[in-house]
């Protein structure tokens, strides 16, 4: 679990890299809250792009948002080297993929708050959505991901970069 501090520091990564305006795009592009996104990015990698998740054969983790190398377009970006030098695609599918888990999550539970449904789609994102769906089904959506908590960790670190999204630039940089 990132701590503020640590939060702050991917904040201000996220900013020299770029990727604060990367994701800040497609977060509006695919209607996800900006946050949500970061809090992806933070969970995943604590807003590194990097390979990771790895194994004998290679990484399967593929750029800052780690998309699997079950996807196509993480498997080339891996082996061709594009994850580092236009990492853009990857973070668009990834974004797309969240949203599209977030639809899934407001189909299936329109009565739940839209944070509830957001931890849903991130729980999605980690074990994939008919686990995190059979998990609410039961009462955790968390029940199959990765430390039994991505969701809710994902949701913890999304209010952290909330609070960071709305302080004055140079208060959030020396924060």
């Amino acid at each position: 679990m990132s701590t503020q501090q640590d939060i702050v520091i991917q904040w201000n990564r996220l900013q020299q890299t770029g990727f604060h305006t990367m994701l800040s795009q497609q977060a509006e592009a695919n209607g996800l809250p900006v946050a949500f996104l970061f809090a992806v990015a933070s969970r995943e990698t604590n807003c590194v792009n990097e390979l990771g998740d790895m194994r004998p054969d290679g990484a399967h983790g593929v750029g800052i948002l780690q998309i699997d190398v079950q996807h196509p377009i993480a498997r080339q970006a891996r082996d061709n080297g594009s994850w580092r030098t236009n990492p853009a695609p990857l973070v668009a599918f990834a974004a797309q993929m969240l949203a599209q888990n977030l639809r899934q999550a407001q189909q299936t539970f329109p009565t739940l708050s839209a944070d509830q449904q957001l931890k849903i789609a991130a729980s999605g994102y980690n074990c994939g959505m008919s686990n995190a769906i059979a998990g609410q089904h039961g009462g955790d959506c968390d029940r199959q991901t990765t430390g039994r908590n991505y969701g809710a960790d994902v949701m913890t670190r999304k209010v952290l970069f909330d609070q960071l999204l709305a302080q004055p630039a140079a208060t959030a940089a020396g924060a």
